[in-house]
């Protein structure tokens, strides 16, 4: 396996103020979990993603990930986002991917382009922090 992607989406959102997570709240009538994860899912050079939910979340997971390609079961999160991406990375062990992106399923609008200039300079540095001018 060459990339492999962990989407961390096992925090509460207390900031958001919602009824549900902000990760399972919906834009346009789609989770902002799901917008996340169809942009990986849709790139050519993801070939599994690893999503990290919080336990109380499976039912909400279920419904935003379902009919998606490239996912892997779901591994519980931990009680904050470190322990939540070594949850991730973990379970990716088994698949011995070359390259992990780290991405917060809070953030559901990660462009094709934003992602593959973060797999190239990952590839090329060994390590690559995306950022985007504001």
């Amino acid at each position: 396996m060459h990339c492999a992607v962990i989407v961390v989406a096992a925090g509460r959102g207390t900031r958001a103020a919602g009824a549900v997570p902000k990760q399972y709240q919906r834009i346009d009538g789609e989770t902002v979990l799901r917008r996340s994860l169809m942009r990986f899912a849709a790139h050519p050079e993801v070939d599994a993603i690893q999503v990290v939910i919080h336990p109380d979340d499976s039912h909400r997971y279920a419904d935003a990930s379902a009919d998606l390609p490239k996912l892997l079961p779901p591994v519980a999160g931990g009680n904050d986002r470190q322990d939540s991406v070594r949850a991730g990375l973990a379970a990716l062990l088994p698949a011995d991917p070359e390259l992990v992106l780290v991405h917060d399923a809070a953030r559901p609008f990660p462009s094709s382009t934003l992602i593959s200039q973060a797999i190239a300079a990952a590839a090329r540095h060994g390590a690559a922090v995306p950022g985007l001018p504001v």
